[in-house]
């Protein structure tokens, strides 16, 4: 019996880089190479790569080994899902599929993820992470503060996953700024400081107002009242206890400045950090399609035009879920950014040659992905997804390179790469469903958090068994897959006016 393959699943790693990943399932990805399921009835081996050969050119060897590693997993659901569904289901009493209908189906279904791999760009724009069940946890770590360190609070977070740096200079270094000492209103005051030694000639109290300081010698000076018991102006470096006497009543919150020598300081003294994980649920959610048609169009179909319908007919439906599914994570992208927006006006000014205009597309261009870099401290962008009645801007921008032109035809049809802006280090898709005189810029990582957002397939497309009842048939097609945001400032909108 066919086992579910146990293998370590990107949506539970913390930062699980793609290559990491492909070296961890590289047995399962091997093993889709020459594929066979006795159980199933599948005994002649498959090759699930081929469609993937065929479409670059390339021999199983030379494919793309994230690409090869992704499809083996989306097709490694397939078969749980039909292992699970023989476990409950009575094949040989359905009358519509008879047991040895199975490796057929098993096999075109392969065929119809493959194929639909293959043709869709996705992978391209939006980082995709195979989902080993519908439902599933993404995880980030955070650097979190385990102690105060003068403003710094516990706790702080100051490395947030999603967002990078989050903090200043003041946890590693030698300074304490602002340590809270005691509230406003009264003239006598205790303290201990927890760095420790300080440095002499480093303290500094204040209540924003009168101000006292050290003399080097353990003395406290300035603005400094009649000594008194424990309040005697006096500091020791090196456990830290300081009192002291205001001259005058404090008006505002009472802090103290100063260092400490790291060098000699006992290891307990040193601020601390830790780590801490959050997660995220994330669940599948399905896009379904059916077909229906009769035993006499098929007959009808093959006389007039010699093509046989019913591949056909499930070819056009698995073409139709891959278009809307791009359609909707180029529409979600674009709907979601939040990085800021670049409006480029094509009229050249007065005076200004136009190809000279167009280099200004460029420099807007560079501005926004340095604009988004500088709010997340983590990325620039580096894909788009951009309208046909834009391309001819990034064909006269500078470092250009195109991967076809408007109007060309190949075997693919609606999305296709249109080049790479060197110069930026964006790989340009065009859509010629996106809205019209825009485009979308955002990041595609290869960590699950270190990405704008996340695309994760539970099963890429699926079909149903041919149902048969008298002279009809049906099918149905469906995809599942999440959508989720890992930071939206990561994405930035292009807007183009006068064109």
């Amino acid at each position: 019996m066919l086992k579910p393959r146990i293998q370590p699943d990107s949506n539970d790693k913390v930062t699980f880089t793609e290559s990491k990943w492909v070296e961890s399932n590289k047995t399962l990805t091997e093993e889709y190479e020459k594929l066979t399921i006795p159980e199933l009835g599948l005994k002649e081996a498959i090759n699930v790569y081929e469609p993937l050969c065929a479409r670059y050119n390339k021999d199983v060897k030379d494919l793309d080994p994230v690409k090869k590693t992704k499809l083996a997993m989306l097709c490694n659901t397939f078969i749980q899902e039909t292992m699970r569904r023989e476990n409950v289901v009575d094949w040989s009493a359905l009358n519509e599929t008879s047991r040895a209908d199975i490796p057929k189906w098993v096999k075109n279904g392969l065929a119809l993820i493959s194929c639909g791999y293959a043709e869709d760009l996705t992978d391209l724009v939006i980082s995709e992470q195979p989902m080993s069940s519908r439902t599933s946890r993404i995880h980030y770590m955070d650097i979190k503060t385990e102690k105060s360190k003068g403003r710094v609070p516990e706790g702080q977070r100051i490395f947030d996953a999603l967002r990078g740096f989050n903090g200043d200079d003041e946890v590693s270094n030698h300074e304490i700024k602002n340590e809270a000492v005691g509230s406003a209103g009264a003239t006598d005051y205790q303290h201990t400081c927890p760095y420790v030694p300080i440095i002499p000639d480093s303290i500094r109290i204040t209540d924003g107002n009168q101000v006292i300081e050290c003399d080097r010698n353990g003395n406290l000076v300035g603005n400094v009242g009649t000594p008194s018991g424990i309040y005697n102006n006096k500091v020791n470096y090196i456990t830290g206890l300081m009192g002291f006497v205001f001259a005058a009543s404090t008006t505002g919150p009472v802090t103290v400045t100063y260092a400490y020598n790291i060098e000699v300081a006992a290891l307990e003294v040193l601020p601390r950090y830790g780590i801490a994980l959050r997660s995220i649920e994330i669940t599948a959610i399905p896009r379904a399609i059916s077909a229906f048609w009769s035993q006499q169009s098929v007959f009808d179909f093959m006389n007039d035009f010699g093509v046989d319908a019913e591949p056909t007919i499930l070819d056009a439906g698995g073409k139709i879920i891959m278009a809307e599914k791009f359609k909707h994570i180029s529409k979600h992208l674009y709907n979601s950014a939040n990085g800021g927006t670049m409006v480029f006006d094509n009229r050249n000014p007065t005076g200004i040659d136009y190809q000279q205009h167009i280099d200004s597309f460029g420099i807007l261009l560079t501005r926004l992905q340095n604009e988004i870099w500088q709010n997340t401290q983590r990325v620039r962008p580096n894909r788009m997804i951009h309208s046909p009645d834009i391309w001819f801007l990034l064909q006269y921008t500078k470092g250009f390179q195109a991967e076809g032109g408007p109007g060309q035809t190949d075997a693919l049809a609606g999305p296709k790469k249109s080049g790479t802006l060197t110069n930026h280090n964006i790989t340009c898709v065009c859509d010629p469903t996106f809205p019209p005189r825009s485009g979308v810029l955002t990041y595609r990582g290869d960590e699950m958090t270190n990405t704008a957002a996340v695309c994760a397939n539970y099963i890429p497309i699926y079909r149903a068994p041919i149902h048969q009842k008298g002279f009809h048939k049906d099918t149905a097609l469906l995809t599942e897959y999440a959508l989720h945001n890992v930071n939206t400032e990561m994405m930035g909108r292009i807007e183009v006016t006068n064109l």
